[in-house]
């Protein structure tokens, strides 16, 4: 049977409003795929994620291959305490930390490097099946060039492209093919299927994106989820404190600081988005007044506290990071059974 070339989909003309419905069983894609790729529209797009089992069937068809398993940066400063690398256990692995030009201008990438040699080689203590990594963002001229280097080195053949939900898989399967046959999108859940494509003398693999129940994207309508989204380099919110202070975030994230003294609290998300800022016996009716219906509408926040004796970065992924310094207690309200971070790493 006929696979959309955009999203993998089986293509049917008998439901208009069933997933892979095209007019003509001749076209190459289906209507969603077209109308995002030609017109942006997603007045009729849902987020039609693919159950984890169903992903894991199709890496087992192609058990043979070098997988590329890539990672977004925000996911990758806590891949030690993630659970990502257990799901490619059994295979040859090339790790791809994507989207690195979203970290802030003071972070350079000398600083990049850094981070991630110390934790490539910790995770190589205990996932021995890494063969290479490499560290991509898309102003990068020459990472094509390296790319079919380092396939050329490890001699293979066929590749699998793999990871979380719009991790930036077809993304990048269509820079390295000089094309945009692949239907991409801002959302999570645009790929259906594992899709084919022969080029150069290898076959790459397109495969959807594994769900993250840790990721505020899971649960996000497309509305919040395009507020939330970092798509450009993160220029901080830094606030200075001496006083208890509640920071919100859209209804998404409250924390409250509690500083001994003085204390700082930094923002690392959405630069179009801007963090509000009350004082902290005034947080609870101020919440209650703007953001109760967010909460009835997708799940409660849930409390986390912390005593910081110097500083802490706090990662929530599919929404950005906090960085609080400074000796304070600190509570940290996010989505109900969604793991928060902490990150070892110094930013």
């Amino acid at each position: 049977m006929k696979k959309c070339k955009g999203c993998g989909i089986t293509l049917q003309n008998k439901e208009k409003e069933s997933l892979g419905y095209v007019v003509d069983l001749d076209q190459d894609y289906c209507q969603r795929c077209f109308r995002l790729s030609h017109y942006g529209d997603i007045s009729h797009f849902k987020t039609n994620y693919v159950s984890n089992e169903k992903i894991l069937k199709i890496y087992n068809r192609y058990s043979s291959s070098l997988f590329v398993v890539i990672l977004d940066i925000i996911d990758a400063l806590v891949l030690k305490s993630d659970d990502l690398l257990s799901f490619f256990k059994d295979y040859n692995v090339l790790l791809l930390i994507n989207k690195t030009d979203l970290l802030p201008d003071n972070i350079t990438e000398r600083k990049v490097d850094q981070i991630f040699s110390k934790m490539l080689f910790e995770l190589n203590k205990k996932y021995r099946n890494i063969v290479a990594a490499m560290l991509t963002n898309k102003y990068e001229n020459r990472f094509n060039e390296q790319f079919f280097d380092l396939l050329s080195d490890l001699k293979t053949a066929s590749v699998v492209f793999a990871g979380r939900a719009n991790a930036g898989k077809s993304s990048l399967i269509n820079k390295l093919i000089a094309d945009k046959s692949l239907t991409t999108s801002m959302y999570p859940g645009t790929t259906l299927e594992e899709i084919e494509i022969m080029y150069k003398g290898y076959r790459f693999i397109d495969t959807p994106g594994l769900v993250d129940v840790n990721n505020y994207a899971t649960y996000l309508n497309l509305e919040k989820y395009k507020l939330s989204k970092i798509a450009k380099t993160i220029k901080p919110q830094i606030f200075q404190l001496n006083e208890p202070q509640s920071y919100f975030y859209d209804g998404m994230l409250r924390v409250d600081v509690l500083p001994k003294d003085k204390a700082s609290i930094s923002f690392y998300i959405n630069n179009d988005n801007k963090i509000h800022r009350t004082r902290y016996e005034n947080g609870d009716d101020y919440y209650q007044k703007h953001y109760c219906e967010f909460v009835l509408r997708v799940k409660p926040l849930a409390v986390n506290d912390y005593g910081i004796k110097d500083s802490r970065l706090f990662v929530l992924k599919g929404l950005g990071m906090v960085k609080v310094s400074g000796e304070c207690l600190v509570y940290i309200h996010s989505l109900a059974n969604v793991r928060l971070y902490t990150s070892e790493v110094e930013i």
